[in-house]
């Protein structure tokens, strides 16, 4: 039996219409039992819809699952001043503007990639940036596994950011180039 293509969604603001199903598929994601996962599970079902003010959330259904989701903010990200030079920015501007992955997950079922829902992530960050100033595509690593993940699969760096869990970021140009 042909399964229908994988289509992306933008989950509507809180009070607007949501179909069935997609509740449906959006309370059966599971995004596994890692602390990260189950807190992105979480927020996805609790939380994704309330959230529009402050953040757009992407869902991929296929054959009525959600598959994964990301979801992404206009925000800054500080940036030291040798990535400043490097990447041809005003040494003066120390806060570059950024998209901000607020949330990304995929179901631990689903057969897509985590790099396919990053790489769309970049490509809606890259439409946004010819609407206003996005310069990197920036994550808050939940913890220091997710930390690790991002730098080591994705090539994440380090902001200037205070702290132990630093803001990564990457630059969208050079993200899918």
């Amino acid at each position: 039996m042909p399964t229908a293509e994988p289509t992306w969604l933008t989950l509507p603001p809180l009070g607007e219409e949501i179909s069935d199903e997609l509740k449906s598929a959006m309370e059966s994601f599971d995004a596994g039992e890692r602390p990260a996962a189950r807190a992105a599970t979480s927020w996805l079902r609790d939380q994704a819809l309330s959230a529009y003010e402050t953040s757009r959330t992407r869902v991929l259904v296929a054959d009525g699952q959600v598959a994964g989701f990301y979801a992404l903010a206009s925000s800054q990200v500080a940036l030291r001043q040798r990535d400043r030079r490097r990447l041809a920015f005003d040494l003066a501007v120390v806060q570059i503007p950024a998209a901000l992955v607020t949330w990304i997950a995929r179901d631990k079922r689903a057969a897509v990639e985590g790099r396919t829902l990053l790489l769309h992530a970049v490509a809606t960050a890259r439409r946004a940036s010819a609407l206003q100033a996005t310069a990197v595509l920036a994550v808050d690593p939940f913890d220091e596994e997710t930390d690790e993940m991002w730098r080591k699969a994705f090539g994440f760096r380090p902001s200037s950011e205070p702290g132990t869990l630093k803001r990564l970021w990457l630059p969208l140009r050079a993200v899918v180039d």
